[in-house]
């Protein structure tokens, strides 16, 4: 059971939306919330144009070479049917005849030109329109597509398609009725919507395989099946007549023998994305138009999806010509008769047609708004109709979007207005950015100067610290050692001389297992508070050491002079400045007292002469 047969590779996918614009019946969509397209099984007709136009490969079809060989490798016998349009195909094969024993050297049992069933159902429309017309006017129903066309998107019109089964499953039902029923069909095609007939019929007009002419060539390359080393092979009876002129899409009108001249004909042919056109008008204006309508999606079968790319039309109509042209130069045309007679009768020519249109919910008026204000806000609410978008009106478009089948990035006018605007702001982020990197320069610039000053000056502390005699020690919040010196170390005494071998100075080290908890009490409480400066006075290794310790940064860095007062070097200077503390001391009291011994004799006097002047 064949469901996708046209696939989408999300990881190839480049998101351009070439697709859904080129899609003639708007069944590729992409949904909210996402910016990849999905097929809609259930609105696409197979037509293969979003292949053609997927610059990235991100679209193909169902391979079915793998399905082929299994029916090739099985006991049953396999009748290979092939469409008049090889001769367009294949112009490397330089005769039709070796082409078919390329086809048998795969090993199928029978090889056919599908031609024949053309020409069934070329005498079967004639009949119909012409030879037994009763008012009513058709739709050929050859083309797949087509038919799916009519069954999903103009279910109104099933009953004016030609009620006859495809050229390919009369085909399928001729030679089984000729070698068997049990018989395998393949049929080889440049139509990509034949893939789905696959599903369609059962019994003597069943299709069981599909190959594509690329996949034709996949097999003969797999293979190694070339030319040079086949021989002549003509195809198997019965031989198509005129069918074979199928693949030029007003071939089909010269195969019913019906007058084609422009004032008598009654049917006229349309093909490619006109065959959507002509079909509107036929079910508009058939009162009007009073013609029948033959019509092909492709461009003529001879441009199908299936066929390799870069193919030229008119050179491939060329070759189809003279390919018909040498293939009936010798034909038997009462055998044909003979065969024609003996098929056309066929009950399973008959093909039933179903409706499977799928209606999306029409949007609300509010809805539209929406949608339509998103794609138009940008150009000052204005509907351009561009049709860039793939859909023939900005209306079109928002209803797309209110049903949630599409996204208002889709709008090709909003995009670039959106592009300029995006790149006039990425042009002046990127002349901010110019200016915030020449800044940046200037400041690294600043920084690298500034750098070297702070290392300079580093290296002069560390000299001038390094040079003291007294012990000097510098520690940051964490009470790392940043700087200290010999006389530093010399106090703490020889075990952390030791240390001082390995870690010179004692740079990094933790200074709360070098010195007594007072002391760290006391540099704590300067680096919490404002307090500039503290003196004690402890006792370290057996020695009396006075310790001066002063912030350096706020609540940073702590610095501590120690100075031995055992030491014979500091003892008279610590001594003299000790005596100048006491003797600054005991000057201020006598100050003090002075002042208050004069304050007093003053309120004496002063009391004395108020009792004078009292008792005066």
């Amino acid at each position: 059971m064949i469901d996708n047969v046209i696939q989408l590779d999300r990881s190839k996918c480049k998101v351009c939306y070439s697709c859904i614009r080129a899609c003639p019946v708007k069944a590729i969509h992409v949904r909210k919330n996402s910016v990849y397209p999905y097929i809609e099984e259930s609105r696409c007709i197979l037509c293969g144009t979003c292949i053609g136009v997927c610059a990235y490969n991100a679209i193909s079809y169902l391979d079915s070479t793998k399905e082929c060989k299994h029916l090739l490798n099985s006991e049953e016998k396999v009748v290979a049917l092939c469409a008049p349009s090889i001769a367009g195909e294949f112009d490397d094969i330089t005769d039709y005849r070796k082409f078919v024993k390329m086809v048998r050297l795969l090993g199928f049992s029978y090889v056919n030109e599908m031609a024949f069933g053309v020409d069934i159902i070329a005498r079967q429309f004639k009949k119909l329109t012409h030879d037994e017309f009763n008012g009513k006017y058709y739709l050929t129903s050859c083309c797949p597509s087509v038919v799916s066309l009519i069954e999903k998107h103009y279910p109104q019109l099933l009953g004016n398609l030609a009620p006859y089964v495809s050229p390919a499953v009369a085909s399928a039902i001729t030679v089984r009725k000729m070698y068997g029923e049990n018989l395998k069909v393949v049929h080889i095609t440049p139509c990509v919507a034949a893939k789905k007939e696959v599903n369609r019929y059962i019994g003597f007009g069943k299709i069981d395989c599909v190959l594509t002419f690329k996949e034709l060539r996949q097999l003969f390359s797999e293979f190694k099946i070339d030319e040079t080393f086949s021989e002549y092979s003509d195809f198997d009876e019965p031989l198509g007549y005129k069918g074979s002129m199928y693949p030029i899409s007003q071939g089909f009108i010269e195969a019913t023998g019906l007058d084609s001249g422009l004032m008598n004909e009654n049917t006229i042919t349309a093909e490619g994305k006109s065959s959507i056109a002509a079909v509107k008008q036929f079910l508009d204006f058939n009162k009007m138009m009073k013609q029948n309508c033959n019509l092909f999606f492709c461009e003529g079968c001879i441009m199908g999806p299936g066929t390799s790319e870069n193919g030229k039309k008119y050179l491939r109509h060329a070759l189809v010509k003279d390919y018909i042209s040498r293939r009936l130069s010798n034909f038997d045309i009462d055998k044909w008769k003979k065969h024609i007679d003996m098929h056309s009768h066929h009950k399973e020519l008959e093909a039933r047609f179903f409706d499977k249109k799928y209606e999306l919910p029409s949007p609300s008026e509010y809805e539209m708004k929406i949608a339509l204000n998103d794609i138009t806000e940008r150009n000052n609410n204005k509907e351009v109709n561009c049709g860039a978008c793939g859909f023939d009106t900005c209306r079109g478009l928002a209803r797309a979007i209110a049903q949630n089948i599409a996204i208002p990035e889709m709008c090709v006018t909003n995009t670039q207005l959106t592009n300029v605007e995006t790149s006039h702001a990425a042009k002046k982020s990127i002349e901010e950015l110019e200016m915030v990197k020449n800044e940046l320069k200037v400041t690294r610039s600043a920084l690298e100067e500034t750098r070297e000053l702070l290392f300079a000056k580093n290296e002069a502390i560390s000299i001038f610290v390094r040079g003291l005699k007294s012990g000097i020690v510098f520690c940051d919040e964490n009470f790392k050692v940043v700087e200290s010196n010999t006389g530093f170390v010399e106090i703490l005494g020889e075990d952390i001389k030791d240390i001082h071998e390995v870690i010179p100075y004692l740079i990094g080290a933790d200074l709360k297992t070098l010195l007594p908890n007072t002391l760290i009490s006391q540099i704590q409480f300067i680096l919490n508070h404002d307090e500039m400066q503290l003196t004690r006075d402890v006792e370290i290794e057996g020695r009396l050491i006075n310790v001066t310790m002063f912030q350096l940064i706020p609540k940073k860095m702590v610095g501590s002079v120690f100075r031995n007062l055992y030491s014979k070097e500091e003892r008279p200077e610590e001594i003299i400045h000790r005596v100048t503390d006491v003797i600054e001391e005991n000057l201020r009291q006598v100050q003090q007292m002075g002042f208050i011994l004069g304050e007093g004799a003053a309120k004496t006097e002063k009391m004395l002469n108020s009792i004078i002047k009292s008792y005066e």
